[in-house]
């Protein structure tokens, strides 16, 4: 063991003379590398950040989240409008609940009810997008959460059923050539099981080397194997029954490959191997390739003439910023060795400082201020919660999601220790999980060889399929009324055909659509047709869920009572954004284009002075002209105000029920009395378009009780309806839940006290909000967040209050 650490002292000493700068050229890099990666990663890669506002939750509680959806190669939120899809698995993964909401310049936000169909124990979100389909590697957001019962006991495991495994750097050990190899000890539940200890022996019984195991079952040796040698370790706790297992097969012929931090901003890569080796080898170049997503950095290897190592000392400046996936390979562009790296140094890391602005009786406001000012837009979430709670046990953040969780297969213990009060230490435990990792979930036989298919867009909104069970005549076309907030429009048939898409509508869950068929006169009839809607979702199971760990962290009692009520059920009922407590008011619909004062109701006297709806038009101060026995412009009307822009009197727009008309054929032999209310402006009242003025009236027609839609309601005999089931989810404004007390243990450990999923923060470099304190004396602050330039932030305050 001296001679080795002798050698690799020496190593050491050669490796530092000299930095290498990684521009050297290569066939196989230039010839199948790079074009393999332009059809691999030419389309963005992204990962979804979902902060939620808690882990543990009770019935009658709303999964709060803010998600944050990041471009992997420029460092960035991904801008375009995507669909996020939301589902709810149990702890076997089937699905239990979807829910649809759109994100927008990368940021999203929503809610989820844990209603009385969550029975207590551990469930998975997951959050993904259809553009995420395009890529065989899954890089959905998943989280586990749990649902509270009365009481809760942790489950001894059993410790002495230990699995452990020994991982060589790069791949393999190779004989007479120095390797480092991994180890990981987990117990039956699949964590690491911290001061484990190892003995490696020879077959003659000789002590090679030893290890200790990390707080994650981590940990690694030195050795230089020999091949006709077998290796056992002799593993166990301190006093314990040992197990003894034999190391993985010693190679031949190959390469090893050990990759350290020599100092704090310094990495070593060292390169071995033996004589037989370098005779297959001769003059044969090596490449090293440093890479993720697409991004390419590499440089020639060669060993020295007569020399079975070569050492390289490489800045941070020559890796990617956060994960690197360090590949060597041969002339033909063939893998080899793989290892990941972590280059923390160029990471856009952020700080925050948090103070108080005021507290009065009932509230408190918070303050948010950047460590610096970058002058341009931040974006944040903060969840508070009580001092001593125990509901907020999730073990990511934003930085172990978008910069290490991507890269890695397999299960990570608590990602986001290794970017939590960062140390020495911590730097050392992130690169002995990188090392035990092995090679990158990236497939090399993927990369080469089926690259992805652009089949999903950046799909927003929902599409309607429409099939008509009728023949559509040719003076006749369908309306589609999309829902609240939509102006209807005419679907444009293609002529024989008997069907029609809608795409990409932003329809929520319970919209009422409604279709009907609209002739030449402007008179409606009901269509008989089918409709489907298709919000772009799957149906899947959840097969790669991570470790139960929420559930075995603690013990907690809910209720001093035998009557477990938490939370107490809600009868307040949403009013126009106010909060009553009764029953709810009928609605009454009027046009959301004009408010209800400004609306002319039709009289008997107006009738009697205006039989005609022209009439009514042109004694409004409009040029009316009528032709009924020409061709397609049977009536003309113009405003009497000069255009600026032309000679010619632009025209006002005119709405028949919101519904907008492109000519004014449906006002031939038109009946004031038709009409229930109207509203002329020769101005245009400022619509877009409406130079000439705009003309809006509303025909008697009956009301259609709660039917979402535009201003007017129709009889339903003139309309086919379809109910939206897979729509989006609204999103609802934050309320904290009535909870049954506010100053017992259950409240303290697994309360809410408030939730900011949309704090932003500009070039003044701060933010402030203000919450209900529910009096409080001590609170805490998770805040997740990133800037428009990359910068991540992730932090937990301890804010003192004192209310009294």
């Amino acid at each position: 063991m001296k001679n080795i650490m002798r050698s690799l002292r020496c190593f050491l000493f050669i490796a530092f003379s000299t930095v290498v700068v990684l521009h050297a050229q290569n066939l196989s890099v230039e010839t199948k590398i790079k074009p393999a990666f332009k059809d691999y990663f030419g389309m963005p890669r992204a990962s979804i950040f979902l902060h939620l506002n808690k882990s543990s939750f009770v019935k009658g509680e709303h999964l709060w989240f803010k998600g944050y959806i990041y471009n992997r190669l420029k460092n960035n939120l991904l801008k375009e409008p995507l669909n996020l899809y939301v589902g709810i698995y149990d702890s076997l993964g089937r699905p239990i609940k979807r829910e649809l909401f759109i994100s927008k310049e990368g940021l999203s936000h929503g809610q989820v009810l844990i209603d009385s169909t969550f029975e207590t124990g551990t469930y998975y979100l997951k959050a993904s997008t259809s553009w995420m389909r395009n890529f065989r590697e899954d890089d959905s957001f998943i989280s586990q959460f749990e649902v509270l019962s009365r009481k809760n006991k942790i489950r001894k495991l059993n410790e002495k059923e230990l699995d452990i495994q020994f991982l060589p750097e790069g791949g393999h050990l190779v004989s007479e050539v120095l390797g480092t190899v991994g180890v990981k000890v987990l117990n039956k539940r699949g964590y690491g099981v911290q001061d484990i200890t190892g003995v490696v022996f020879d077959n003659n019984g000789d002590t090679i080397t030893s290890f200790r195991t990390n707080r994650f079952g981590l940990s690694k040796f030195d050795f230089l194997p020999v091949k006709d040698k077998i290796y056992t370790a002799v593993v166990g706790r301190d006093g314990g029954n040992p197990q003894k297992i034999v190391l993985p097969k010693i190679h031949s012929k190959g390469i090893g490959m050990s990759i350290r931090r020599v100092s704090s901003d310094r990495i070593m890569i060292l390169l071995g191997t033996n004589r037989a080796t370098r005779v297959d080898l001769g003059s044969k170049p090596l490449t090293l390739l440093f890479h993720r997503d697409g991004l390419l950095k590499h440089m020639e290897v060669e060993f020295p003439k007569d020399e079975n190592y070569i050492s390289h000392i490489l800045d941070p400046s020559s890796f990617h910023p956060g994960t690197n996936i360090v590949t060597l390979i041969d002339n033909q562009g063939k893998p080899l060795l793989e290892r990941l790296v972590f280059n923390r140094s160029s990471i856009k890391r952020g700080f925050l400082k948090t103070s108080i602005d005021f507290v009065d009786r009932d509230s408190v406001s918070v303050n948010i201020k950047l460590d610096q000012n970058r002058g341009d837009l931040h974006y944040f979430s903060a969840s508070i919660l009580p001092e001593n709670t125990k509901a907020y046990g999730h073990y990511s953040n934003i930085f172990s999601t978008f910069l290490l969780e991507p890269y890695l297969k397999g299960y990570i213990e608590n990602p986001k220790y290794y970017f939590t009060e960062v140390s020495n230490q911590k730097d050392d435990d992130l690169d002995l999980l990188l090392l035990t990792q092995g090679w990158s979930k990236y497939r090399w036989d993927n990369t080469f060889e089926n690259p992805p298919m652009n089949i999903k867009g950046f799909e927003t909104g929902i599409d309607i399929y429409g099939r008509l069970n009728f023949e559509l005549r040719k003076n006749q076309d369908i309306m589609f009324y999309p829902g609240e907030g939509m102006l209807p429009q005419i679907i444009k048939m293609k002529e024989g055909s008997g069907s029609f898409t809608l795409s990409n509508f932003l329809l929520n869950r319970g919209d009422n659509l409604k279709f009907t068929i609209i002739d030449a006169n402007g008179r409606f009839s009901r269509p008989n047709l089918y409709v489907m809607i298709d919000d772009g979702s799957t149906s899947d199971l959840l097969h790669e869920r991570p470790l139960e760990y929420l559930s075995t962290n603690f013990e907690y009692q809910l209720s001093d009572s035998n009557n477990f009520n938490f939370v107490l059920p809600d009868n307040t009922i949403a009013l126009n954004e106010v909060t009553v407590e009764g029953q709810r008011e009928e609605g009454i619909y009027v046009s959301p284009f004009v408010s209800e004062g400004r609306l002319i109701k039709v009289t008997q006297k107006t009738e009697g002075n205006y039989p005609r709806l022209l009439d009514l038009i042109r004694s409004s101060g409009f040029n009316v002209w009528e032709a009924p026995n020409t061709g397609y412009d049977r009536i003309r009307i113009t405003s009497k105000r000069p255009s600026a822009l032309s000679l010619t009197p632009p025209s006002p727009r005119l709405y028949v029920d919101d519904i907008p008309y492109s000519d004014f054929n449906i006002l031939m032999d038109f009946p004031t009395g038709r009409l229930e209310s109207y509203f002329i402006d020769r101005s245009g009242n400022g619509e877009q378009g409406a130079a000439g003025g705009v003309i809006r009236v509303y025909t008697k027609k009956g009301v259609v009780k709660d039917a979402p839609g535009l201003g007017r309601k129709y009889v339903s005999s003139d309309f086919f309806e379809h109910t939206v089931k897979n729509g989006f989810s609204p999103v609802k404004e934050f309320y904290v839940p009535k909870y049954a007390s506010l100053n017992n243990t259950s409240f303290h450990n697994f309360g809410t006290i408030d939730w900011q999923p949309n704090l932003e923060i500009d070039k003044n470099g701060s933010t402030s909000f203000t919450f209900n304190h529910l009096n409080m004396e001590r609170i805490k602050i998770f805040i997740e967040g990133i800037g428009e330039g990359g910068v991540l932030y992730s932090t937990v305050e301890e804010v003192e209050i004192n209310p009294n």
